[in-house]
């Protein structure tokens, strides 16, 4: 399995404290069959191309303790970029293109959306970016009415699901969105978002386990092995196909959070 964001790189945000930390959570990736991963810092609003510059001096040194450890995993360097207006600018900084791709990881703030969002992927798009929109499913406005989610996707907006949220580890609603968005085929990616060793873990073996029983297996290869291979290659994901809605959501009139 290949895993498109998480937070192992050590010292620089929310992620791995030190790099001891960090290559632990890289071991047990691996442990678990994870062959490659993507670190996706955190970059905030407030943030400038310095960081990526630093992001990247301290990937480096990583990457060679890594090896030094006899680490058989494949690391990558990208950047998950808080949404702000200017995204276009921000894509082109040192570290924040996934693995050195076009792709784009953007996070959304748990709030009130913002009226440009669209306008915004809009012109990351038109710069010749590829935005991956982060676990959309534990947006509040997002998971609570999928309508705004189908615009985004018919603006070639990608979608990546956190490995925790079929698990509820954030959230019965963001479980059901999950759920809810594999089934009409609007997710490309699923990635463990890893922060540490124990509350959230970088390992994929249990949510590959999940994302079989919800989604079947071959669905579970398309968004935990060949999508983030092309990722890697940097060639678009390919699609999946939306399955019937089971019989309790067809009931619901209507999506409520």
């Amino acid at each position: 399995m290949i895993d498109i964001h998480c937070h192992a790189l050590p010292g620089v945000d929310d992620g791995a404290p030190d790099v001891e930390v960090a290559l632990e959570m890289l071991r047990r990736a691996a442990a678990e069959g994870t062959a490659a991963a993507v670190l996706t810092p955190h970059l905030g609003p407030a943030d400038g191309p310095e960081c990526g510059r630093r992001h990247g001096e301290v990937f480096e040194s990583l990457r060679q303790r890594a090896v030094g450890a006899g680490l058989e995993l494949d690391l990558y360097l990208g950047a998950e970029v808080a949404f702000r207006f200017g995204l276009a600018a921000v894509a082109a900084w040192p570290s924040v293109g996934l693995a050195g791709t076009r792709f784009v990881l953007v996070d959304l703030a748990p709030g009130p959306l913002s009226p440009g969002l669209e306008q915004g992927f809009f012109e990351l798009r038109a710069a010749g970016y590829r935005p991956i929109l982060a676990h959309p499913e534990r947006q509040r406005e997002l998971g609570g009415g999928p309508e705004r989610l189908e615009r985004l996707r018919q603006q070639e907006v990608l979608v990546q699901l956190d490995a925790g949220s079929l698990s509820g580890r954030f959230g019965r609603r963001a479980r059901a969105a999950a759920e809810l968005f594999l089934r009409r085929g609007w997710v490309d990616y699923m990635a463990s978002d890893g922060h540490d060793l124990e509350r959230r873990p970088m390992g994929l073996a249990a949510a590959r386990r999940q994302l079989e029983g919800v989604a079947g297996p071959v669905e579970a290869e398309r968004l935990l092995v060949e999508n983030p291979r092309r990722l890697l290659r940097g060639e678009a994901p390919r699609a999946g196909a939306s399955a019937p809605a089971p019989r309790w959501w067809r009931r619901r009139r209507r999506w409520r959070p």
